[in-house]
């Protein structure tokens, strides 16, 4: 009997290390390809919405140029532009497979032991809330922090052309803001990483309180359990990843955002 459930155990510890070295391998594998093709349509999307904008910029009329100034039109043109590229060429590619790692991880989880993928079925939610919640946070900073960039390109245009115009106490003004936008909106993007470590602590202790209880009464066996925590480990890696791209990937939308504010301006009739 001992003897059956030790050769039984021994299966599920092989069977799940193959999985893992299976699972490594086609993430490795899965990166490769959409990092060079990201990349390409990073170029390809950027070129496109400049187009667009300098098509949009000629057909708004004069009251769009009054009521932004050339700083805010250089910024969305050149800096927000930019962070969209970015984000397309390098970042979009590499959440989209951790987004998938975690689908996958979680479906084994699953797929070992039901009762204790439950445990991470009911942390990846609140992970999300808390996810959502720093972003509705963070959002109004980000923006900020993109508006006094344009202010400030503004102010250094103004300034080359008559340098009569510049004034130091009100570049300062604008620079603090700059500063303070900035700060804050890294800040609350920086709390969803201790957020990510407390969940994961929680549910890790969770799973190995539960299976060891099973463990006792003889619910699961060993080998099941140490894949699960494997499996959770395995979860974690990704989350955290998540948690650190939170900044970039606000920073985008908020480019986003500015960007078709130009391109879906109304036309002066």
């Amino acid at each position: 009997m001992i003897s059956n459930l030790n050769s039984s155990n021994d299966i599920t510890i092989y069977t799940n290390i193959a999985l893992l070295i299976v699972l490594y391998s086609v993430g490795f594998l899965f990166k490769l390809p959409p990092k060079r093709i990201m990349g390409i349509i990073g170029e390809k999307v950027a070129y496109n919405l400049r187009m667009e904008l300098f098509d949009k910029i000629d057909v708004v009329g004069t009251r769009f140029i009054q009521e932004n100034s050339k700083g805010h039109i250089l910024s969305r043109l050149n800096n927000d532009l930019m962070s969209i590229k970015e984000f397309i060429s390098f970042g979009s590619s590499e959440i989209f497979a951790q987004i998938l790692l975690i689908i996958f991880v979680l479906v084994l989880i699953l797929m070992t032991d039901w009762r204790l993928g439950l445990v991470y079925l009911v942390i990846l939610p609140i992970y999300l809330l808390c996810f959502y919640v720093c972003h509705i946070k963070s959002k109004i900073n980000f923006n900020g922090h993109q508006k006094y960039m344009g202010r400030m390109m503004g102010y250094f245009e103004r300034g080359l052309a008559d340098r009569d115009s510049f004034h130091e106490k009100g570049f300062e003004k604008i620079n603090q803001s700059v500063i303070v936008y900035y700060a804050k909106s890294r800040n609350i993007a920086k709390i969803m990483v201790p957020i990510t470590t407390f969940l994961i602590n929680i549910s890790n202790i969770t799973v190995y309180i539960a299976g060891i209880y099973f463990l006792i009464g003889n619910e699961i066996g060993l080998g099941i359990l140490l894949a699960v925590i494997m499996y959770g480990e395995l979860l974690s890696k990704p989350i955290k990843k998540l948690s650190t791209s939170m900044a970039s990937i606000e920073t985008s939308f908020s480019s986003i955002k500015r960007i078709f504010a130009i391109i879906d301006y109304q036309k002066d009739e």
